[in-house]
């Protein structure tokens, strides 16, 4: 992609940490790259490069963002049920899933799913790499890959919902890949048949690359933002959505 001023990263969590796919500015060639942890991830592509995460940024204490709330009916069902509850602030640090359930439930009335728990870790990872450095809470952005690929579907000519396979299924990877490939050609392949499978899923790759589409956008400008405003919750991160 010519006329980039800055490398662009598209970044999903995975089983070895964070699956990222990287594309240079100068030359436009994609790199793949499994980072442990997310420190090592901005370690490896440093400012300005722009980072787009599957990540929620910025955390309530109520239990309520915006930002969740709209995706859930641009997605509409079944894909709505692709953003859960994000955990609230309170939870952090906690590695108990009895005891962030209960943490939850008294801020918010409802536990939180197995899901979120399980990825507690990374969303503190993340809330912690930037709110140690503006600069980087400054260039990374939370993305939701589903949004991704609904904008991609309408930007094909197609419906603006969410898809209605899920990306588990064969039939859901099948569409999504298609989506894809056209704007990303043999370098989406590559990294399919490059991955670790005990590292990371074939959906894992199919997101960051997602999620790398929408930091094209906003890089130029052009992303959609959830919600218009930006609302930030008590550490200063924003609760937004781009896409």
């Amino acid at each position: 992609m010519r006329g980039m001023r800055t490398d662009l990263l598209g970044v999903d969590g995975c089983k070895g940490g964070w699956y990222a796919v990287r594309q240079d500015a100068r030359t436009g060639a994609i790199e793949a790259r499994v980072c442990e942890s997310f420190a090592a991830l901005l370690a490896w592509a440093p400012a300005p490069a722009i980072v787009a995460v599957d990540m929620p940024i910025g955390l309530s204490s109520t239990g309520y963002r915006a930002c969740d709330a709209e995706a859930r009916q641009r997605l509409k069902w079944p894909r709505s049920a692709s953003v859960f509850q994000t955990p609230v602030r309170q939870t952090l640090g906690i590695g108990e899933y009895r005891e962030a359930c209960a943490k939850n439930r008294e801020a918010t009335g409802k536990g939180i799913s197995q899901q979120a728990f399980n990825i507690l870790r990374k969303i503190a990872e993340v809330d912690t790499a930037l709110r140690d450095s503006p600069r980087d809470a400054s260039r990374v952005f939370e993305v939701h890959p589903e949004l991704s690929f609904m904008q991609l579907q309408v930007e094909q000519g197609g419906e603006a919902l969410g898809l209605v396979e899920g990306k588990a299924k064969e039939a859901g990877h099948a569409k999504r890949k298609a989506l894809l490939a056209p704007v990303f050609g043999q370098a989406l392949q590559t990294a399919l048949d490059e991955r670790l499978a005990r590292h990371v899923q074939k959906d894992d790759v199919l997101d960051a690359f997602a999620v790398l589409w929408s930091a094209r956008r906003i890089a130029a400008g052009k992303a959609m933002r959830l919600p218009d405003d930006e609302p930030r919750d008590s550490a200063r991160l924003p609760m937004v959505i781009r896409y």
